[in-house]
């Protein structure tokens, strides 16, 4: 308020300061003229203080006033006026220098002046107007309402003494007017407003248009008609007090008095007006009056901080619209500096907190930083003390402190929190004005929602679905809450929908919802609350109905609530894990990896923002759906990685204390374990399973979301159990348990699945019972059942693997064949249908039966599930991950029989070609999947500009995939979170979709149509242009040899008297006796156990072979062994009779190995990848000491070998060594890259945990075969390992072929020699003596192609009574 201050009778004195002085100063203290002159001589000063603001003339005053008031008695007229200038000069010097001895001092010289004053004095009236406005004064200083309500006192008084026509009158009402506000705001009596605006008034009528004062006063009418606004909401005080600062601002210049004020007060005017009818107009308008006012603020002052506060204000309202966080950066920082302004005590202190408090509160929201939130309750709580009870502001500083409380709850759980929010809401309630009750209402409902899904009393939802009626039923349709209210109404139908299973209120939620929708713009604070709660309620009613609708309209909304929500936002972490759930069931019901590597870097970002706030209450969702959302992962990858680490988040959601439905985290964590059970068959997990179920079953509600999930999950345990322990009563409880589920949940859109194992149950009861005309009706259900789902319901495959069951068993009664071809036509129906392709699991259940069967669809089932396995491996980025998929679970075992027995079958079918074709698909899988993306494209880049984009496009994602391919398999670290985990396998599922999109626009060019395509024979043929290979297949019925040449059919040579066994015992054998010698210095004691194991393998494998190849193949000529299965790990290439006179294999023919027929056709047609490249140059890496962690012995010969290797490479060839210190991995790999010739000679290690592991050992760390692939050499042609075991695959998945030499081969080395088992460091340099003599024989450049025929004649020249039979034959040559 703009306060008038009444002038003394001296103020009108225009004598010269000078003149006055001069005249006292000629006096004496004693001269009876003095006190005349020393009084004219303050009211100079007085009045050249008023003209220049100096304080030196205000001090001077002062100090001559008080010696004036002891020159006169005190009855004296002169002594009056000189206490009241005394009162009126410290007054001034408090406002100028804060003082508050001088307002106090003020007060009481004020004070003493009225009281010496009679009612009649001409005094009286200037006297009790001033002490009534120095003591307004202090109450705004020291918020001290006994001074509020003397100055109204004493206003009154004055008033009732001041004439109509007094000229103090005008200063009066004003001053007064300002009283009654202050009073009003404080106590809340209509009255004191009503009467404020009557003395306004009056005074503005003695006020006309030209009066110097009308525009403060007209600011203080405006400023009371906004109180009048706020208390009775008619638009039409809003509108007048906007016309009041209009007029005000005709005659009001910046650097005036009252300029700032009135600016501000436009400021609050609009702003007010924004809250009635949502206009950002308005704001924007207040702001412009705030930068206008803020250009000319001194900085200082309460006009400063009152404008500080507006301007705070106003861009908290625009944030509400516009969501600019640097609205409320900008807001916080400027009501911050108003509060450092203010003294502790002062009236304005409780405001500028209420919107502090609010702002911090807001970006909290906005944000997520605790410490605004933290900042926020303690900033409203202090408001909230300063605010007494019936102070105007104190409903909006309950509300406000509510509204922050209740969001401490929703981080930290605290119940107290929540019942406080509560309290407080309905105490601004009790307090408010019915048109102000609405903004408390608000937040009260907000607050009982939260407490309903805490404590879920129905009573909660009811009461605000009821407020939120009368609420939209009375506000005006502009009102700025009314699409709040239809918000809560909504939201409190759906949990109430969902509280009650509801259908009708989640219709009506969902329509409700989309009514607020349409009206709210994007920037709105309720945007992001309403989009999230229809991808919500959309989910819901797709999981009852399964209207696909529904499912998209969730996805649609979730996405619109993501990207208008910040990851700071408050919202976020349910807005992104609202993302994840609704992808998830994407996937779920419509597949497509992508889906479900978004949905779990959703769920992980969500993580990975409350993991640090584990009391927010939507850290337990989280957890739930992330567990949830791996477990799906884990069934289709198989990873066992993934279904621990979801027990482990479903474990951690069990833990939280402060989240009281605990039933989602049981019923996954029995899911899981009953998973787990099933993979491992441990009992304990099972036991685990059902009790985690019987934990559930227990506590949940009769309604409840996961009711038909957690029956229908119990009853398959159950199942489970009664088989295992041959119990019919825990079967009968799992059938009643599954009719219970089929019975609640029948528009469910998982329903069909509940029907499905409730069928299968009642079959189990069946089948112990002989019930037959029950196992037929059991059939006609799941036939019914698969005619009623949806085609493409992941369901059906459900349905038609336990038709395929109960078939099978029907058949086992009475042998129809009919039954027989209809079980194994829901086989084909289960894995086969484009909706569920790649289905591993049940393509092995198909091919396991129909090989018991003997079943005409055995062939087809192998040939499905090699196409599911090569799948299922690119599913993971690294080879790594890819291997352990092979090796782990109860399927891994059948997994790594898979090629031979698909082989064998099309064997038996005189398929020879496709047996070729069928071996080829499924063994070294992960070498060709890693091939595919290193495929030629000179064809595809000479075919057109189209051919040459394809061809770019391919290599620059092939590039990608390569690079994760060959990197270890990521672990969580603390530098790699499970975000960052996720993320990275989301990416590299979108760049193998991509990868897969450009090969079938490739496919579909012309002349391209076989791109990466399974190979056909005709092309594998190709592989045998050097020589026929022999394709070693071991089954358990039989073993065969197929051979590959190049221009005749295959050869079937039947292995009549090979075995698994047999090949197991002689490898057993073998190694065996390798192993039990390796000390023993005796080598004829160790060729008297190997030979007779060659022997052995000679007469039973190789020598049928040899006999059905010297019909049409010279002696003398090269051929491959392509072994599998049990064959990988024999030493077919020394197999021979060893008997005087008669041949061994290497006497007959020049032996090679190659890993499949794809690796070797890919190594004869391997080109330099810079054809600029030095041609021939040979490295020679050494290291005789390993790192220093390695416990390996030292290598005694390694100098000697690389010597030697030097003193035999030709002049053509450049050499370079690296050894010693020099031999470490950079520079070794670096050397592999740059070199075509490579000798290595070291240590060699496999890791039989993981053989990509498996390394060289060098001087500073070990080279992995992962460091190999990694390496791309340039112009690479030959490789010689001369190290230990470089040659050995894994014995649990022999046909990968995953060793060294198959790593060199595959970077690009067209020919390699590797070992088979360990190498005697003693003797090898003697095979690498004789192996280069014969390499390097000839006259013209090395050729590579010839290690194979140097490497057989090295085995025959060399000194046999120095090196031992295992170390001339430990070396194979692998490769063109």
């Amino acid at each position: 308020m703009a306060t008038d201050s009444q002038p003394s009778e001296e103020d009108m004195n225009r004598d010269p300061v000078e003149v006055a002085r001069q005249k006292a100063q000629s006096l004496s203290p004693e001269d009876p003229g003095y006190p005349s002159a020393l009084h004219e001589f303050t009211d100079a000063l007085y009045q050249q203080f008023h003209r220049t603001g100096s304080m030196s003339d205000l001090d001077e005053l002062i100090k001559h006033e008080q010696v004036l008031l002891s020159l006169y008695p005190q009855d004296h007229p002169t002594h009056l006026v000189a206490l009241g200038n005394l009162g009126l000069a410290l007054r001034n010097r408090y406002t100028s220098g804060g003082s508050l001895e001088d307002l106090e001092k003020a007060v009481t010289y004020l004070s003493t002046m009225m009281d010496r004053c009679g009612p009649d004095s001409a005094y009286f009236v200037p006297s009790s107007t001033n002490l009534a406005s120095t003591l307004a004064l202090r109450y705004r200083l020291t918020s001290d309402a006994a001074d509020l309500t003397r100055a109204i006192e004493t206003y009154s008084l004055a008033l009732s003494k001041c004439s109509d026509g007094s000229p103090n009158r005008d200063n009066l009402l004003n001053n007064y007017g300002n009283a009654l506000c202050s009073e009003f705001e404080l106590f809340g009596e209509r009255a004191d407003l009503e009467t404020a605006l009557t003395h306004y008034r009056d005074c503005l009528a003695l006020r006309s248009p030209g009066h110097p004062r009308r525009y403060s006063l007209l600011t203080n009418l405006g400023d009371a008609l906004q109180l009048k606004f706020i208390l009775d909401r008619n638009s039409a005080d809003l509108e007048e007090a906007v016309t009041c600062y209009t007029d005000a601002l005709q005659s009001c210049t910046a650097g005036q008095s009252g300029y700032i004020t009135l600016l501000t007060s436009l400021g609050v005017a609009f702003c007010s007006s924004f809250q009635v009818l949502g206009d950002a107009e308005e704001v924007e308008k207040a702001l412009t009056y705030c930068r206008t006012a803020l250009a000319t603020s001194s900085g200082a002052g309460t006009e400063h901080i009152r404008l500080l506060d507006c301007f705070g204000s106003a861009l908290q309202f625009r944030h509400q619209k516009s969501g600019d966080i640097e609205d409320l950066n900008l807001s916080i920082e400027l009501l911050s500096t108003s509060l450092e302004l203010q003294p502790t005590f002062s009236t304005e202190r409780l405001v500028t907190l209420l919107h502090l408090g609010n702002g911090l509160l807001l970006r909290f929201n906005v944000a997520g930083e605790l410490a605004d939130l933290s900042a926020s309750v303690d900033r409203l709580e202090t408001s909230l003390q300063l605010c007494g009870a019936t102070h105007q502001f104190r409903p909006f500083v309950l509300t406000t402190y509510g509204d922050a409380l209740l969001a401490r709850f929703k981080e930290n759980g605290d119940i107290g929190d929540l019942e406080l929010a509560i309290a407080q809401s309905k105490t601004a309630l009790l307090s408010c004005p019915t048109h102000y009750s609405y903004a408390a209402l608000a937040n009260l409902n907000d607050a009982l929602l939260a407490r309903f899904i805490r404590l879920r009393d129905i009573n909660d939802l009811r009461t605000v679905i009821s407020q939120c009626d009368h609420a939209v039923n009375t506000l005006p349709p502009t009102h700025i809450l009314l699409a709040r209210f239809k918000g809560d109404r909504a939201f409190a139908l759906f949990e109430k929908s969902q509280y009650e299973g509801s259908a009708a209120d989640l219709d009506l939620a969902i329509e409700s919802l989309h009514g607020v929708e349409s009206c709210l713009p994007e920037g709105d604070r309720l945007f992001v609350a309403v989009h999230l709660h229809l991808a919500i309620a959309h989910q819901v009613r797709f999981s009852s109905r399964g209207d696909e609708v529904d499912l998209h309209m969730a996805l649609q909304h979730s996405r619109i609530a993501y990207r208008n929500c910040t990851r700071g936002n408050s919202s976020y972490p349910a807005v992104v894990m609202q993302l994840g759930i609704n992808l998830y069931f994407l996937y779920t019901f419509h597949g497509g990896r992508d889906s479900l590597d978004e949905s779990i870097v959703c769920m992980a970002d969500a993580d990975q923002l409350l993991s640090t706030r584990p009391e927010n209450s939507h850290y337990f969702p989280c957890l739930v759906n992330l567990g949830l959302a791996l477990f799906k992962r884990y069934t289709f990858q198989n990873n066992y990685t993934d279904l621990d680490t979801a027990i482990e988040y479903a474990t951690r959601a069990l833990d939280i204390p402060t989240y009281r439905d605990k039933v989602p985290a049981l019923v996954n964590l029995g899911t899981m374990f009953y998973a787990r059970h099933k993979e491992a068959h441990v009992l304990a997990d099972l036991k685990r399973s059902i009790q985690y179920f019987e934990s559930a079953f227990t506590t949940i509600p009769p309604v409840h979301p996961e009711r038909v999930t957690l029956l229908t999950n119990f009853g398959r345990a159950l199942c489970r159990l009664a088989k295992i322990e041959d119990d019919s009563s825990i079967l009968k409880l799992a059938i009643e348990h599954l009719r219970e589920a089929v019975s609640l949940g029948r528009s469910d859109v998982f329903i069909p699945f509940t029907v499905a194992f409730f069928i299968d149950a009642q079959t189990r009861l069946a089948m112990r019972q002989h019930n037959n005309n029950q196992l037929q009706a059991n059939l006609h259900a799941f036939k019914s059942l698969s005619h009623s789902i949806p085609t493409g319901h992941p369901a059906l495959k459900t349905v038609y693997i336990s038709s395929a069951f109960l078939l099978l068993h029907m058949f086992s009664l009475n042998e129809d064949p009919l039954l027989l071809d209809e079980a194994f036509g829901c086989f084909a129906k289960a894995t086969t249908h484009s909706s569920f392709n790649h289905d591993l699991a049940n393509s092995i259940k198909w091919a396991k039966q129909a090989e018991r069967l003997h079943h005409s669809s055995e062939l087809q089932a192998y040939q499905v599930s090699l196409s599911s396995l090569n799948t299922f491996m690119q599913a993971t980025p690294a080879v790594s991950s890819r291997h352990k998929l092979l090796t782990q679970g109860k399927k891994a075992k059948f997994i790594a029989l898979l090629p031979s027995k698909a082989a064998a079958c099309a064997i038996e079918r005189s398929s020879l070609e496709l047996a070729v074709e069928l071996s080829e698909q499924g063994r070294g899988l992960i070498w060709n999947q890693l091939a595919r993306t290193r495929t030629p494209l000179d064809a595809l880049r000479r075919a057109g500009e189209d051919g040459l984009a394809l061809a770019s496009d391919f290599e620059r994602v092939s590039v990608q995939l390569q690079k994760w391919s060959s990197r270890p398999t990521p672990a969580m670290t603390e530098q790699m979170s499970r975000l960052t985990m996720e993320e990275d396998s989301r990416l590299y599922g979108q760049r193998r979709s991509e990868w897969l999109e450009i090969i079938g626009r490739i496919q579909s060019k012309e002349g391209f149509e076989s791109f990466l395509r399974d190979v056909a024979y005709r092309e594998l043929q190709e592989a045998a242009i050097g020589g026929p290979v022999i394709l070693l297949n071991a089954h358990e019925k039989h073993c065969d040899a197929i051979v590959v040449t190049k221009n005749r059919p295959p050869l079937l040579i039947p292995l009549q008297s090979a075995s698994v066994t047999e090949l197991a015992t002689m490898g057993k054998t073998f190694y065996r006796a390798l192993k039990e010698t390796q000390y023993s210095g005796d080598a004829k004691a160790r060729e008297r156990r190997l030979v007779p194991v060659l022997r052995t393998l000679w007469d039973v494998v190789v020598q049928p072979v040899v006999n059905e190849l010297l019909k049409f193949l010279p002696r003398g000529s090269r051929i491959w062994f392509c072994p599998t299965s049990k064959f990988t790990t024999l030493p077919l290439h020394a197999a021979g009779p060893y008997r005087r006179g008669l041949p061994n294999l290497p006497d007959i023919y020049i032996c090679s190995y190659t890993p499949s027929l794809s690796a070797l056709k890919r190594s004869r047609s391997q080109k330099p990848q810079l054809e600029s490249a030095p041609p021939l140059s040979f490295l020679a890496i050494g290291q005789s000491n390993s790192s220093n962690e390695s416990e390996e012995s030292e290598l005694q010969a390694v100098n000697a070998e690389l010597a030697l290797v030097e003193s035999l490479i030709p002049s053509s060839l450049s050499f370079k060594q690296i050894s010693g210190d020099e031999g470490t991995a950079d520079t070794a790999i670096e050397g592999l890259r740059t070199h075509a010739w490579v000798h290595l000679a070291c240590h060699g290690n496999q890791d039989l945990a993981d053989p990509f592991a498996s390394a060289f050992s060098l001087k500073d760390r070990p080279v992995s075969l992962l460091d190999i692939i990694r390496a791309e050499p340039e112009n690479p042609a030959f490789a010689f390992l001369s190290a230990c075991h470089t040659a050995v695959g894994d014995e649990h998945t022999p046909d990968e072929v995953i060793h060294l030499a198959a790593g060199m081969q595959f970077a690009g080395f067209r020919s390699v020699i590797g070992t088979m088992w360990a190498v005697d460091d003693s003797t090898a340099q003697y095979m690498v003596k004789e192996f280069y003599k014969h390499v390097f024989n000839g006259d013209g450049s090395p050729d590579c192609t010839q290690a194979a025929k140097a490497l057989n004649k090295a085995s025959k020249t060399v000194d046999m009574n120095v090196v031992p039979i295992d170390q001339r034959i430990v070396f194979i040559h692998i490769g063109a």
